[in-house]
């Protein structure tokens, strides 16, 4: 009998980054071989990130537990099917607003952001080039539509 794909994912003892390209090689060979149109396998695979995506964010919480249970060797790593899991200390934030010469550089900076996304704002809706006054300076400025690019792709959605 032939073993499904999630048997043989679950089946496997190398979790490595390339028996995980070997794996989406078959994928994408059966997609090529006719075996399942493009637009089915995307949405098995949307609906699979999804549901790996909600696992692994749940499954990392009890997981930084579990790994206290190795002691010191959660810090330099332990190994299970060849994945290496240790701790790791991630999102360090710093709060520098107790010191008056970052907040008056801040504000400077949020302000200047203001003024950037206001003049972004007026020259998407220029169709063509234009002169204008600056009426602080007098100098005459060259306002330019900007130029625009973006990239299809397809969107997923999945049903509630």
């Amino acid at each position: 009998m032939e073993q499904n794909f999630l048997q043989m994912v679950n089946a496997e003892t190398s979790l490595t980054k390339t028996r995980a390209e070997q794996f989406t090689q078959m994928i994408i060979e059966a997609n090529n071989d006719g075996r399942v149109d493009t637009l089915t396998a995307l949405a098995r695979l949307e609906f699979m990130s999804q549901v790996i995506d909600n696992a692994i964010s749940k499954l990392r919480e009890t997981a930084t537990d579990d790994l206290y249970l190795y002691g010191s060797e959660a810090k330099t790593g332990v190994k299970i099917l060849g994945v290496t899991f240790k701790h790791k200390e991630t999102a360090v934030k710093y709060d520098f607003s107790k010191t008056a010469k970052w907040n008056e550089l801040k504000a400077i900076e949020d302000t200047a952001a203001d003024n950037r996304k206001q003049l972004e704002a007026q020259l998407k809706t220029l169709n063509k080039s234009t002169v204008n006054v600056d009426p602080e300076t007098g100098e005459m400025v060259e306002f330019n539509p900007p130029m625009k690019t973006s990239k299809t792709t397809v969107e997923i959605t999945l049903s509630k």
